[in-house]
């Protein structure tokens, strides 16, 4: 996204310093008062609801942007519960008077913020419903897809860092099930284990998911 490019050369130069957080460390929590918007440079950032019983209700990735819903809300504090999901992240943190004026100074760039928050609205409200409606095992499959690079997805295996605990967070189950469906794909030629990582069969995953 040309735009999105853009702003993101736009912040560093203005922002000349960003936050690091190591895995699992909160960025901050539902109800702290709003310092601003976070732009992800690296790294994935998990978002929870307190109203959702601690429920995983959407993942950040680099490039994108945490806090939206309350600025656009006007709220004093923020709505949702943020940490870094795995590895470490990095993120420019825009303060909210500054932020305004980007959008104030750039409509194109405020069009694609605005259609970036309803797109998230929309897929927050699909990940919940497949929480409630679709099978563990699938909600596993999709948690693994979720994990693999982009640019792996059309190859014949794939290969991701994993935890048991990021599997269980990603698929809304426990970490015994992860352990047991691990095993249970290993049978089935689904995935090999080497070290930390999974190697995926992406032939078999793809026909699975679908």
């Amino acid at each position: 996204m040309e735009t999105l490019v853009n702003i993101e050369q736009l912040l560093e130069d203005k922002f000349k310093s960003y936050n690091s957080y190591s895995a699992n460390e909160v960025i901050f929590r539902e109800g702290d008062k709003i310092k601003g918007i976070y732009f992800i440079k690296e790294g994935k950032i998990k978002v929870t609801r307190k109203a959702k019983n601690d429920m995983t209700v959407w993942f950040a990735n680099p490039k994108e942007f945490i806090g939206l819903s309350s600025f656009f809300n006007n709220s004093e504090n923020y709505s949702f519960s943020t940490s870094a999901f795995s590895g470490g992240v990095n993120a420019i943190l825009i303060p909210t008077k500054d932020f305004k004026k980007i959008l104030d100074k750039n409509h194109l760039f405020k069009q694609e913020i605005i259609q970036i928050l309803c797109n998230r609205i929309g897929s927050t409200r699909k990940r919940i419903s497949n929480i409630k409606f679709q099978s563990i095992k699938v909600r596993v499959l999709n948690a693994i897809l979720f994990l693999i690079d982009k640019k792996d997805l059309n190859k014949a295996t794939a290969k991701i860092h994993y935890s048991i605990r990021e599997l269980s967070e990603l698929a809304g189950t426990s970490t015994q099930y992860i352990k047991k469906l691990i095993t249970e794909f290993q049978k089935k030629k689904l995935l090999k284990i080497k070290g930390d990582d999974l190697v995926i069969n992406m032939g078999e995953l793809n026909l699975l998911v679908s």
